[in-house]
């Protein structure tokens, strides 16, 4: 995909000339006279790059910086000015430019300076990928003493024993399909080796190819720079595939010929890359039933799910319900350097009436917001009463036994209706702030979006 670059200035030669240069060197890009035109062009387009002029006719592009840094602080941002001197130069990277460029300037000197600021998002983006990948490896623990999460236990010591067997691991959204990917890995001989968790629904269906197997330079456009895909990056670990079921029968295609030889192909090259890479595949999704519908490969299927692992919900291991919320306790208060509260037995009992429709994940998000808001020293069944049967199942959605099946129901419409709901609910408790209402969730906040869009919710 397309660098986005926008590119606000009042001079329309000036405009054009940019706008027909960068588009030729692979570059997406969208133009504005005005400031007006510019807030404008940022929300519409979401340029990953402004190119943004100093004077403009209603305002100015310095003075309106910071704002366009707080609003939209993943937009890079270069100015452009016809009067530059030290002092301004100064100021604009202050207010957090990228770069300052005095006009006239070379449309090369431009070139560099994307280019620049390319090689730098990379690194930037490749070092949060390892920070995160740290920070996720060490909560990697099983908690639990159900005889479900013992036998699940068990099970994951002999399947760690062998080295390259594919596994598919089913449950609901929050069982903690990951953890178990991970357990796998840790206990395994690959254990150091990478581990690369791949969600892939939080991917846009045009990247995920190249995401996945990489590209070589120049096989998208004459400036492409070469990738290394995820796989790759895997070489010699595991590679764990979220939500499986959500891959095109195009890529589905590409991952069995991976799965059967081992060997891949960067997209535009024509030579095959051995690796070794062991895959642990999961979803939440009747893959039987896509089967069925023609939307996931058979062949597939079956070599994905040589060893199958099915998690149980949390609300059918009451056991650990308390086990996880001591744990989620003592970690979040250990954070904020603050006193683990206890937890008296009417708390307990309304934690275990409790249905979890979000099993642990939900279970985790419930303790940490429980942690931050409260400062007792005891936590009682009032702290929880917004896990009450009636929030816990949506309000104004019906109950189970007040449905009428008649002509018109349709399973699907209603589990529709009762996701936006819960989407709806969080994006108003964020304040629309999409991370933290994809984290109150459980989803990536990729996946959100999506289903906002879906849902027209605005």
């Amino acid at each position: 995909m397309a660098v986005r670059v926008g590119i606000v200035d009042d001079e329309t030669t000036l405009r054009l000339t940019l706008q027909m240069f960068l588009e030729d060197e692979g570059y997406d890009v969208r133009t504005g006279a005005t400031l007006e035109e510019g807030y404008k062009l940022i929300d519409e387009f979401s340029p990953q790059v402004l190119l943004l002029d100093i004077r403009l006719p209603d305002g100015n592009g310095l003075d309106s910086l910071h704002d366009m840094k707080e609003r939209y602080p993943e937009m890079t941002v270069m100015m452009l000015t016809a009067f530059g001197d030290a002092k301004t130069a100064v100021r604009a990277i202050k207010e957090g430019a990228f770069d300052y460029l005095t006009k006239p300037f070379e449309l090369e000197e431009l070139k560099i300076t994307l280019e620049k600021w390319i090689k730098q998002h990379h690194l930037e983006k490749e070092v949060e990928r390892y920070r995160e990948e740290e920070r996720r490896t060490k909560l990697v623990r099983m908690i639990g003493e159900s005889e479900q999460m013992n036998e699940l236990k068990a099970k994951i010591s002999l399947i760690a024993e062998s080295n390259d067997t594919t596994v598919l691991v089913r449950g609901e959204t929050g069982t903690g399909k990951e953890l178990v990917a991970r357990s796998v890995h840790q206990q395994s001989k690959r254990a150091e080796g990478p581990f690369v968790a791949v969600n892939c629904a939080s991917i846009p269906s045009d990247l995920i190819e190249i995401e996945l197997f990489g590209r070589e330079k120049n096989s998208v456009s004459d400036h492409s720079q070469p990738k290394v895909g995820l796989m790759e990056w895997a070489d010699g670990g595991t590679l764990f595939l979220d939500e499986i079921g959500d891959l095109s029968l195009d890529i589905q295609v590409k991952l069995l010929r991976f799965l059967e030889d081992k060997k891949i192909k960067r997209i535009g090259s024509v030579h095959d890359i051995e690796m070794d890479v062991r895959v642990i595949a999961a979803t939440n999704r009747s893959l039987e039933e896509m089967i069925e519908e023609k939307e996931f490969r058979s062949d597939l299927y079956y070599r994905l799910n040589v060893v199958p692992i099915k998690l149980t919900p949390l609300r059918n291991r009451n056991r650990d319900i308390l086990m996880l919320t001591e744990h989620f306790l003592d970690e979040f208060c250990q954070q904020m350097r603050k006193e683990t509260p206890i937890l008296r037995a009417d708390a307990k009992k309304r934690l275990l009436h409790y249905d979890w429709p979000g099993n642990v994940r939900e279970l985790k998000n419930t303790i940490e917001r429980i942690a931050i808001l409260h400062q007792e020293s005891e936590l009682a069944a009032h702290h929880f009463d917004f896990l009450n049967p009636v929030e816990g199942n949506v309000e104004d959605s019906k109950p189970v036994d007040d449905v009428v099946f008649d002509e018109s129901f349709s399973l699907e419409d209603h589990i529709e209706s009762i996701e936006k709901k819960y989407i709806e609910k969080a994006i108003q408790e964020s304040k629309w702030n999409i991370t933290q209402a994809g984290k109150l969730l459980g989803i990536s906040r990729y996946a959100l979006q999506r289903r906002i869009e879906k849902y027209n919710i605005t």
